[in-house]
């Protein structure tokens, strides 16, 4: 069990120069902070098979989901998040067809430093009767992801990840939930977000290359007087994508209550399915 508490979002952060001191600041000991992040993904041209008299209606390339949302909390060494998905690029008159609802693909992810990450899915795929969670250690895991490059939320709150989105000189912002911002914005490749030492083996780690640097992506990020990440929007593209593959990827993210008192759990151990596997909660 990990108890998170903290105060009300002023204090030390207050005085770092930078988003990646802030959050290292706010986020020591038990301090979380809530967000909410919204993915909207666009695959290639969606073309319909033309519909006969008495034929069904076969829907080509709408992609697995189109839009999901997830909500919780992270803190400095857990978290649990919840994700839910929709499909939103269904035309109308395929709606009795194909389902807009994919509440049995919610998924309930819950991380805990030295303990791994639990996975719970609404439908219970990948787990044996009687279980309900997922469990696994994933180092591999781990290091393949950091070798990739990733902007999941935790990422998004990384000092090391914050040094490079807000390395671009700040423009003005908004004001978000009644506080100033200032925005800095850039791009690169996915690839500026990974880890710069690749895998030992010639031919895995030219692959790796080639997943880092085809991916291209812009951000903004938005910051407050004390420096806290406030919002974050990313728009990802794929230029090599084909037939049927995700080609666009846009998530905005929202950080609110800085230091907020959190309880993160395990799941009990009797529902726990240990695997050997990458657990992947999002379907791309």
């Amino acid at each position: 069990m990990l108890a998170l508490t903290a105060g009300c979002g002023g204090g030390d952060a207050v005085t770092a120069r930078t988003p990646a001191e802030a959050v290292t600041q706010r986020m020591k000991g038990s301090a979380g902070v809530k967000v909410v992040r919204l993915v909207r993904l666009d695959y290639n041209e969606k073309v319909f098979a033309p519909p006969a008299e008495d034929d069904f209606v076969v829907p080509v390339n709408i992609g697995e989901y189109s839009e999901s949302r997830t909500t919780g909390v992270l803190g400095a060494t857990a978290s649990d998040l919840t994700a839910t998905y929709y499909r939103t690029n269904v035309p109308d008159e395929l709606k009795s067809v194909v389902p807009t609802d994919l509440s049995f693909m919610t998924t309930r992810t819950i991380t805990i430093a030295g303990s791994g990450t639990y996975e719970y899915r609404a439908d219970r795929q990948d787990v044996p009767a009687g279980k309900s969670w997922r469990h696994g250690r994933g180092s591999e895991c781990e290091q393949l992801s950091r070798a990739i490059g990733s902007l999941g939320v935790r990422n998004l709150v990384s000092p090391e990840v914050l040094r490079k989105l807000a390395a671009p000189a700040p423009s003005s912002g908004e004001a978000i939930d009644g506080v100033a911002t200032v925005v800095h914005a850039g791009s690169s490749s996915l690839g500026e977000f990974g880890d710069a030492a690749l895998h030992n083996d010639p031919v895995i780690a030219a692959k790796l290359r080639e997943w880092r640097d085809l991916p291209q992506v812009a951000w903004r990020l938005w910051v407050g007087p004390d420096r806290l990440p406030r919002r974050v929007h990313l728009t990802s593209t794929y230029p090599m994508a084909e037939d049927n593959r995700l080609e666009t990827a846009v998530i905005e993210v929202d950080f609110t209550d800085w230091g907020s008192d959190v309880l993160i759990d395990p799941p009990p151990s009797d529902q726990v399915h240990e695997t050997g596997t990458c657990l992947d909660p999002e379907p791309y």
